[in-house]
């Protein structure tokens, strides 16, 4: 189990050294410094709320904002990290076998 740990470790080393969450981290960067564009940020990420709905509400009131190329250069950056993230997700449990309980 500790040398699962200490790869899984090393591969977060990996995931952070990678030109996809460099770029993730300097356009969210971006994105916080706008105030404007922050305030969406933050409603997007809030907790117990549902990210479809609240994406279409968004859309629908920021669609002017999405033309922006800050959010739009983070949303693509976003975008990337997590494709990397289920790719890796994806080699981990590829040829395990359990039962996964979401609760």
């Amino acid at each position: 189990m500790r040398q699962v740990i200490n790869e899984s470790k090393q591969l977060n080393e990996h995931i952070r050294a990678s030109e996809e969450y460099r770029t993730y981290l300097r356009t969210k960067q971006a994105l916080l410094e706008n105030e404007e564009l922050s305030k969406n940020y933050e409603l997007q990420n809030r907790q117990g709320v549902n990210p479809y709905d609240e994406m279409i509400e968004l859309t629908k009131e920021y669609d002017e904002l999405l033309h922006n190329s800050v959010v739009s250069d983070f949303l693509q950056a976003e975008q990337q990290i997590c494709k990397l993230l289920q790719r890796v997700f994806d080699s981990i449990a590829e040829g395990l076998e359990f039962d996964y309980i979401n609760e």
